[in-house]
């Protein structure tokens, strides 16, 4: 098994552009990467948490599945392949898939509680903290979630007011100032994308 040389962490709020990041550093680095996504961890919703309106909440910490997500974060750090189910969030049509994940030299850690799990945080190299205009997120979410989620427009909105703001000031937006980096992703990545090529290419090489 190929041997895990650096450990980047991407975080930020919903709809910053966390997947779009990945998919460069994919074609970056081809061949070098694994990604680690938190999403896949999220507990059935049979023992999520409900709002007082009886709406589950999927935007708190304890949404995941964390006893699964450490055995599984801790072994491919450590050189070990595992499997990986892929969450389907609310589209079902995409059947069950699991992912078989084999550890390469530059892994990537992304969702948005990488940096408040105390078992990731520490073990990260570099993290990186991507950040949006609130309006811009709202609009991205709303694109994601109808069109790829089968949400409704309402559902989308409601779970930004109640669930996604409040919890993204608590438990996101915290750590930015914490981040190595920051990059603003408006209208593209800012310069700053270059800063983040530089440092895995150095530690890679």
């Amino acid at each position: 098994m190929e041997k895990v040389k650096f450990i980047v962490g991407i975080t930020g709020g919903s709809g910053v552009g966390k997947t779009t990041l990945i998919d460069g550093l994919n074609r970056e680095f081809e061949g070098r990467v694994t990604t680690f996504s938190l999403d896949n961890y999220y507990k059935p919703k049979t023992e999520q948490d409900l709002d007082e309106n009886g709406v589950i909440n999927f935007d708190l910490p304890s949404a995941l599945d964390l006893d699964k997500m450490k055995k599984d974060f801790d072994a491919l750090r450590l050189g070990n392949s595992i499997e990986q189910s892929v969450y389907q969030f609310n589209n079902p049509v995409n059947g069950n898939q699991v992912n078989l994940l084999e550890p390469k030299s530059l892994l990537i850690v992304e969702g948005l509680f990488v940096m408040h799990y105390d078992f990731i945080k520490p073990l990260l190299d570099y993290s990186v903290y991507l950040s949006v205009d609130a309006d811009l997120q709202l609009e991205r979410r709303l694109k994601r979630d109808v069109q790829e989620r089968n949400y409704s427009e309402e559902d989308v909105r409601y779970q930004w007011e109640n669930h996604v703001l409040p919890c993204y000031e608590s438990y996101v937006r915290p750590y930015k100032l914490e981040a190595d980096l920051i990059i603003t992703n408006n209208e593209r990545f800012d310069e700053n994308i270059h800063i983040l090529t530089s440092v895995i290419h150095q530690n890679l090489d």
